[in-house]
């Protein structure tokens, strides 16, 4: 259980093998690469075209553009869990397979572009209707009704002008004009003026002066009314290919499953053209580096037998910063979707994992505490992963939902929680019986077998200060062993142990009234704290100002706190639905008012629960002794989404 030690892998490789050991290596699944450092670069020392990469970043951008057109446009979704099929690994490599989907890919963008085209059409005509629609009641063209000494503007104008004012207006400036009214809306009035050219402008400024507006319809030669009506038409024909072109997406949804094949087979060949592309080349050999965990390397020196290459490893120097890579055993790696959620540690760090498994694990039954609700999470989390076996931070959480669930159930029968106090509530309200009138393991368990949170709160909020002060010591030890190695042993024991001194001081004044160890540990803080300070003064003054720590100390302590108030909210709740489910006094009422509101609970407080389980672990305890910061190891390897590879002997 730790950070898994890495090596520095160097290759030289002739150009002709190059990419045949690249598929190796992806076979291999254990070499993380990255490009040569060499400084300066030597003038012949240059990088793989780029070509195939361009290409394979086209197609696989064609094939995720194709899936989103079925889903948005031909409404064809994924299921929300889908089991991932198994594939053989030389199909990953199938040529034909991928030209074929490529070509599928192709059918689909046509389709989906004629829809988009359409819709665009659809949208244009509809905003020329929206604009033409108050010039309807006018029987002229929009355009081209002028004669050789007249004109026609169209004109929109404010709704609340004097309207008779305006024509007279305009009759004083042109004499020869008449403004006569098409349409009116509450804000705007929508006009025709005639007049004689030589008074157009005339009559223009007139209405420019009340806020008169030309309205730009030259490209119209026909009359509004028989503009909209063309419009209409031209929108049952783009509505006809709307439907056409939807429903062939619809059946070429069918061949989803090609298209998810093709976007495996495409991120594969993706992953090894950007893997080529880091290679440096003088056109004879590639020169790459990269990281690879020590374990792996007989296997690589088996896989590289068959080339014509060069293989240098050493390990990691200081200044260097190798990939993280955490192994633990299976059962446990579900707990490592939490730490990731944070930061992987780094990689000359400790691996937290094991540190905070059983703690989380017990913080999250705790504040979660029921034993209806830890069966329901277990089962639906076990469901999920025989049903879909899903993979990633999906898959780890699932198997850590399982823990969960069974911590919640066994925290809810040491604390008698089963739906809340559903037992002594339907009991009483459809049976009339109490509680006092159950079998004795009924009462025993419905007390709760430690405690119970809604009739001793005190009890539980001291367990969780007690495990606070556990957590935080344990924290203290692994700080402890940290810097043993790194070669400061009584770096960390000076770190720790004069708290310790202090606190146990602080229980000694309290419990017998007597100072002396409560004195002496705070002398030790004043005398140890600044110590890597120069000078005598910041010594001591670095001493006594980390006595001020110790409200740091207090609110870390208090902070565990939360998970008393997290497991009162759930049983309130819990307790609250019970109760107005059972006012009506019917069954009938009561179920549903149960269902749903317990549903409500396990929703809201999974989340709650999960996320103040993390903080603890992130805040109180990983300030003791983790170092953040690491890079995560990614090996050169078969990147799936749906499918899974069966890796063979060879290629």
């Amino acid at each position: 259980m730790s950070i898994v030690t890495m090596e520095h892998v160097s290759f030289v490789v002739v150009q002709q093998e190059y990419s045949a050991l690249l598929m190796r290596l992806m076979h291999l699944g254990c070499v993380e690469l990255h490009t040569a450092a060499i400084e300066p670069v030597p003038p012949l020392a240059l990088r793989n075209e780029e070509g195939e990469l361009s290409r394979a970043q086209q197609e696989y951008q064609l094939l995720i553009q194709a899936t989103e057109d079925l889903r948005q446009i031909g409404g064809v979704r994924a299921p929300l869990l889908q089991k991932r099929r198994e594939v053989a690994e030389k199909r990953m490599w199938n040529e034909g397979e991928l030209h074929k989907a490529l070509r599928l890919a192709e059918e689909i963008r046509r389709h989906a572009e004629a829809v988009e085209h359409a819709r665009r059409g659809l949208a244009k005509r509809e905003e020329l209707c929206a604009a033409l629609i108050h010039w309807t009641p006018l029987d002229l063209p929009l355009a081209g009704a002028d004669t050789e000494y007249t004109q026609v503007v169209l004109q929109t104008l404010p709704a609340k002008i004097n309207w008779k004012r305006l024509q007279e207006a305009v009759q004083e400036d042109a004499p020869e004009s008449v403004l006569i009214e098409v349409s009116r809306t509450r804000e705007r009035r929508y006009a025709v003026l005639l007049c004689h050219r030589v008074s157009t402008g005339k009559a223009l400024r007139a209405l420019a002066h009340v806020g008169g507006r030309s309205a730009s319809l030259g490209e119209y030669r026909r009359t509004a009314r028989q503009e909209i009506e063309q419009a209409r038409r031209e929108q049952e024909e783009l509505r006809g290919v709307i439907a056409q072109n939807t429903q062939q997406l619809r059946d070429l949804g069918a061949q989803r499953p090609v298209l998810e094949l093709a976007l495996d087979q495409a991120r594969t060949r993706l992953a090894l053209e950007e893997a080529r592309a880091l290679g440096l080349s003088d056109g004879t050999v590639v020169l790459l580096e990269g990281w690879m965990p020590v374990q792996h390397q007989d296997a690589l020196e088996k896989v590289l037998q068959d080339f014509a290459c060069a293989v240098q490893e050493r390990p990691p120097q200081q200044a260097e910063q190798p990939p993280t890579l955490l192994r633990n055993p299976k059962w446990m790696r579900p707990i490592n979707v939490v730490t990731e959620m944070y930061s992987l540690p780094d990689y000359r760090g400790i691996d937290p994992n094991p540190l905070i498994f059983w703690f989380y694990i017990f913080f999250f039954g705790f504040m979660f505490a029921d034993v209806a609700y830890g069966l329901i999470l277990t089962a639906v989390a076990a469901f999920v992963r025989k049903k879909w076996d899903p993979q990633g931070a999906l898959g780890q959480l699932m198997g850590l939902g399982v823990y969960l669930g069974l911590s919640t159930f066994v925290c809810g029968l040491l604390t008698g929680g089963l739906f809340g106090n559903a037992i002594e509530v339907v009991a009483g309200t459809f049976f009339g019986r109490s509680l006092q009138e159950l079998p004795l393991w009924v009462q025993r368990f419905s007390a709760g077998f430690v405690f119970s949170p809604l009739t001793a709160p005190m009890t539980v909020l001291y367990t969780t200060l007690i495990i606070g002060v556990i957590q935080l010591l344990f924290g203290q030890f692994v700080h402890i062993y940290m810097e043993a190695r790194n070669g400061h042993p009584w770096d960390g024991l000076l770190d720790t142990a004069p708290w310790w001194v202090f606190f146990a001081g602080i229980a000694l004044w309290l419990l017998r009234g007597s100072a002396w160890l409560f004195l002496i540990g705070v002398l030790l803080l004043v005398l140890t704290q600044g110590r890597k300070r120069k000078s005598l003064g910041g010594k001591l003054a670095g001493g006594l100002a980390s006595l001020y720590s110790v409200t740091n100390w207090l609110s870390d302590v208090l902070s565990y706190s939360r998970l008393m108030a997290l497991m009162l909210a759930t049983s309130v709740i819990a307790t609250v639905i019970n109760t107005l489910g059972a006012l009506p006094g019917s069954l009938i009422a009561f179920i549903p008012v149960f269902l749903i509101g317990h549903l409500f609970n396990i929703a809201v407080n999974l989340i709650g629960t999960y996320v103040h389980a993390a903080r603890l672990q992130y805040l109180e305890f990983y300030g003791r002794f983790y170092k953040e910061g690491g890079v995560p190891f990614r090996p050169l390897s078969y990147r799936t989404k749906y499918t899974q590879v069966r890796k063979e002997e060879t290629l």
